[in-house]
């Protein structure tokens, strides 16, 4: 259950073009942790890495770290579900989706995992080892991290039998 507080800052964003929900201004660092939690647990929003001039919430290793809304988090609002709007791409995209996603560097080992994953083949864990050449862990914990960023690799079964990952606007858009 959301507050009067939570509703405020999730109106906003939903009123906003990047959807992004903006850390209130005076809030202490502890307070903040507390508030981000509670808004990424609620899958009303998704941790997303955006650049410097955008809102954020803190940093870490991967850079400023912001909460997007998600459609779950506008229709609560009773706000339509944008199919259009930067909430429906998925938090990490390559640069033609947005320019408020995180994006990895062009011709780099995870630019070429995601865009494979986006295909509408998928690919199999045998398919991105021999694309990246790494190990089954390493390529694994690859997918794990996309996880960890917002995107949400489902699996499924090609005609063969073996295990296919893909990415879709469905499971990139919604947090767990």
């Amino acid at each position: 259950m959301i507050d009067e507080t939570h509703h405020a800052l999730l109106k906003t964003a939903a009123e906003s073009p990047d959807q992004l929900i903006a850390r209130p201004v005076g809030l202490n660092t502890r307070a903040a942790k507390a508030l981000f939690a509670k808004l990424r647990k609620t899958a009303l929003a998704v941790e997303v890495v955006v650049i410097e001039d955008e809102p954020h919430w803190h940093s870490d290793e991967r850079g400023p770290i912001g909460l997007r809304l998600t459609s779950a988090g506008r229709e609560s609002l009773g706000f339509r579900p944008d199919v259009s709007s930067p909430a429906a791409s998925p938090p990490v995209a390559d640069a033609t989706l947005g320019g408020a996603e995180t994006k990895p560097r062009s011709g780099t080992k995870q630019a070429l995992i995601i865009a494979m994953l986006w295909r509408d083949e998928g690919a199999t864990l045998a398919d991105l080892m021999a694309a990246t050449g790494w190990l089954a862990h390493s390529t694994r914990a690859a997918l794990t991290g996309l996880r960890k960023r917002g995107m949400i690799p489902t699996k499924g079964c090609d005609a063969e039998g073996r295990t296919v990952y893909r990415l879709t606007d469905d499971a990139a858009t919604e947090a767990r």
